[in-house]
Formats: C-alpha cells, sequence, structure tokens
C-alpha cells in the first residue's frame, strides 16, 4: 500500500529547487545524496500523518502495519542518504545543511502541536523546501553566492505564493474575515517590498548574482496581484497553475542566467 502526499502544491515545492540546483550546479554522486534525503523525507511525511490521526480514525486502525512498514523504510533511506551526503561533501560547504534543517525543525514542531497548517507552518515547509537547493548546489561545486542565489529565490517564490494563497482562504473562510484579510495583505506587500530590497542590495554588493532577483520577481508580482485583486474560490484552480508557472519561470531564469549564459 502506498502513501503519497496528498498536497500536491508540495511536489512542485520540492522540486523545482532540487531540479533547478541540480540545472545550475551539474550532477554530482552528493547532491544526489542531497536530493535522495530530500524526496525520502518527503514521502515519509504521508504515513506519519497517518500514523498522528492526521487522515482520521478509521485511516489509523485500517492503515497502521503498512504505514509503520512505508514510514521505516522511508525514513530510514532518508536518515541514511542525508547521513552519507554531509560526510561525503567537503568540511567547508556542510554548513548549508543547516539552511534547510533548521525550517524543516520548525515545521516538525508545528507537525507535533498539529499546527502545521498555519501561517508558521506552512512558510517553514516553503522555506525548507526552497533552500535544499543550496546544499545541493555546493555539493556539486557552485560558488556559494550562486548556491545561495537559487536558495532565496525559491524562497521568496514560494514564501509569497503561500502567504497570498492564505489571503485567498481568510476572504471566504467563515464568511469572511476582513481583519485578518487586511493584515495579511499588508504582510505580503510588506515582504515582497523587503524582499526586492534585500536582494537588490545584496546583488549590488556582489553577495548574491543580479539573476537571484530577477527569477523571484515573477513570483513576487503574482503574489501581490493576488492579495490586491484577491480572486474568488472558484478560481483556486488557475491560481495553483498561475503559481506553479511562477515557479517554473524562476527556474528557467536562474538555470540560463547562472549555467547556460556566459
Amino acid at each position: 500500500m502506498a502513501f503519497f502526499p496528498r498536497e500536491h502544491g508540495a511536489y512542485g515545492q520540492l522540486l523545482f529547487p532540487l531540479i533547478t540546483a541540480l540545472g545550475v550546479a551539474g550532477v554530482s554522486p552528493a547532491a544526489l545524496l542531497v536530493a535522495l534525503a530530500a524526496v525520502a523525507g518527503f514521502v515519509a511525511h504521508e504515513p506519519l500523518l497517518v500514523l498522528a490521526g492526521g487522515r482520521g480514525v478509521r485511516a489509523v486502525r485500517e492503515r497502521r502495519a503498512p504505514a509503520v512498514r512505508w514510514l521505516a523504510i522511508w525514513g530510514a533511506l532518508a536518515c541514511v542518504a542525508g547521513i552519507a551526503a554531509f560526510w561525503m561533501v567537503p568540511a567547508r560547504i556542510r554548513w548549508s545543511f543547516l539552511l534547510p534543517l533548521v525550517p524543516a525543525t520548525l515545521l516538525a514542531l508545528t507537525f507535533f502541536t498539529k499546527s502545521e497548517k498555519t501561517a508558521r507552518g506552512e512558510v517553514a515547509a516553503a522555506l525548507a523546501f526552497a533552500l535544499l537547493a543550496t546544499p545541493v548546489c555546493l555539493a556539486s561545486g557552485a560558488p556559494a553566492r550562486d548556491a545561495l542565489g537559487v536558495g532565496l529565490a525559491f524562497a521568496a517564490v514560494f514564501v509569497s505564493a503561500t502567504l497570498s494563497v492564505r489571503v485567498i482562504v481568510l476572504n471566504v473562510r467563515g464568511g469572511g474575515q476582513p481583519g485578518a484579510v487586511r493584515a495579511m495583505q499588508r504582510l505580503v506587500l510588506v515582504v515582497s517590498a523587503v524582499t526586492v530590497a534585500a536582494l537588490g542590495w545584496a546583488a549590488a554588493g556582489g553577495l548574491l548574482p543580479w539573476v537571484t532577483l530577477v527569477a523571484a520577481a515573477p513570483g513576487l508580482a503574482v503574489g501581490g496581484v493576488l492579495v490586491v485583486a484577491i480572486p474568488p474560490p472558484a478560481r483556486l484552480r488557475a491560481v495553483g497553475w498561475t503559481l506553479v508557472a511562477a515557479s517554473a519561470a524562476a527556474a528557467l531564469i536562474l538555470i540560463a542566467g547562472l549555467r547556460l549564459l556566459p
């Protein structure tokens, strides 16, 4: 019995940074191990959720044994691949593993406090997925400047997308929550403005490549439009595909700017 995550948007958040990192820096055994650890950890989440009761009491009763097996296999694979990657990479880049691990730890805390679907849980997940790109890039020999640029570009896109979708949900939940909607709108716009300023400052100072800001721009623009002109729930599918397109644009811009262009 298979246990694959049902949150379809999370697949894109996992795969876009990993594919982009490999496209920018190339493929190496250590990079593939980091990617394998991330994918295995992602797949292990669903059986853990079932065992914790997140899919209902009936799912726990009927699927406990296969969930335990699935969790044991994928959890062990994540641990083995992660440890192997950590020891395989040069000591000077091991710090980069902390970038996705810190938000992943925060995400784990929200899981055990049953607040994974709150804004802080979803933002933690977005950051963990996005920042996976940095150790993958470094493991394949990319400069730290480029590796950070890839991770931060996706962090900007994913956080903006996560918060803008929450605005849409708050606008209809319980008949609408105007106060919460206005607060979240302000938060998204402030975060976007600060992100643009920070990425621009870092690029001007040579700390990040300019392509980081260029790659993040479509996602930030989409997020800003969504919170200013909030679409109805019936348009959520279109919103989802638009956010996927923004992530794909970020991936293409980063690969072109850091790998393909001279």
